[in-house]
């Protein structure tokens, strides 16, 4: 009896540990995942504005992932580019919101690890070849930049966007999709779809979501249970469903026509407006001149205390406070990356310093202490 109640607790062990392990193999494969998805936004050189390179980290660039990583630091700063190729690499990147022309961009914007890369960078360019790379060569390619960033991936960044990233998160608004043709509105209605790994009879979506990196099909659609949908997601559905049949008099993206092309379909215009974009700051170009004190007078002593901050968080400085925090991460342009104990003002240049003086000063004629954070 004794032994057979000391086999069965050694069962009901196994079993637990086997479960343990599963659960924790199923994160890791998660985080994998995960990571591999994140790629896609990557810079060539990630954390270029908040540490010194060295030689050995760039030592086995090829010429051209040189030339390209020089250049992503003024890129970072939305200056835009003669070369056209260049012009085309940078706007093939989420990150990138090209705004100020070459004769007007001041390289004071650039911090003191900015400075000191693109010099490195610059010199090792010159090394590998007198003269640096030449650019706009007919028949130019981005392969060797994406296969430095990416590895052995096979797939090309500029055809692994959503049309909506962020349809699983929040509404749908008309302003969303102002302009967009029904073949679109179809496309991002079947991406909540395809998110959830439903697979489509369709030749015309599976040829599209095939392009996708992130995209696994592995649901047919006779076993697809929208039970999976998220309230977002049922909402979104129904509203691209209803602004597609608005454009075709209800009848809907005819898919699977002869001579379909399935790359006509690009990102919603919402992550390409400028006044949506502005609009996401309180001081859009806090970074790029000095803030006067006719724009900061008459501000709330909580708007001063967020437009200070915004520019650590410009930086991906995290915060210690939750209030700070919760703001930042909604929205799209935030990416935390830096803790506080770990954040140096050395990546800060002459306009971020002066503006967060400025704006502290406020702060503290509003208040003594401050804005009180939660």
């Amino acid at each position: 009896m004794k032994k057979d109640r000391k086999k069965m607790w050694r069962r009901v062990l196994e079993f637990i540990i086997a479960v343990l392990l599963g659960m924790i193999l199923h994160g890791l494969v998660r985080n994998l995942v995960a990571e591999a998805d994140a790629k896609a936004y990557e810079f060539i050189v990630p954390d270029v504005d908040i540490e010194y390179l060295s030689s050995a980290d760039i030592q086995d660039m090829p010429l051209q992932v040189v030339c390209y990583a020089k250049n992503e630091i003024y890129a970072r700063h939305g200056r835009m580019f003669q070369s056209q190729e260049l012009t085309n690499y940078f706007e093939e990147q989420l990150w990138y919101y090209g705004c100020i022309s070459p004769s007007e961009f001041s390289s004071s914007v650039l911090n003191v690890y900015e400075t000191a890369n693109i010099k490195l960078l610059s010199d090792r360019e010159s090394a590998l070849r007198s003269g640096g790379y030449v650019l706009d060569q007919p028949g130019y390619d981005f392969s060797a930049v994406y296969q430095y960033i990416y590895g052995n991936i096979s797939y090309e960044v500029q055809n692994d966007y959503y049309v909506f990233p962020d349809s699983d998160a929040r509404y749908l608004s008309n302003a969303d999709i102002q302009g967009m043709s029904a073949q679109e509105l179809c496309y991002g209605k079947n991406e909540i779809y395809a998110r959830h790994g439903r697979t489509f009879r369709s030749l015309e979506l599976t040829d599209y979501f095939a392009t996708k990196s992130w995209y696994y099909g592995s649901v047919a659609p006779s076993d697809f249970n929208s039970a999976v949908f998220n309230t977002y997601e049922n909402n979104n559905i129904k509203f691209l469903t209803d602004a597609e049949n608005a454009l075709t008099n209800g009848n809907g993206y005819v898919l699977d026509q002869p001579g379909y092309n399935i790359y006509a379909v690009g990102i919603s215009d919402y992550y390409y407006d400028d006044d949506r974009l502005e609009n996401d700051f309180i001081f859009y170009d806090s970074d790029t001149r000095y803030l006067t004190d006719a724009e900061v007078k008459g501000l709330s002593l909580q708007v001063v205390c967020y437009a200070k901050n915004e520019i650590y968080a410009r930086r991906g400085r995290i915060f210690d406070s939750q209030e700070l925090n919760d703001y930042f991460y909604s929205k799209p342009w935030y990416y935390g990356r830096i803790l506080p104990e770990d954040f140096s003002s050395d990546v800060f240049n002459k306009y971020e310093l002066a503006n967060i003086t400025l704006l502290d000063g406020y702060e503290r004629a509003l208040a003594p202490n401050g804005y009180q954070l939660y």
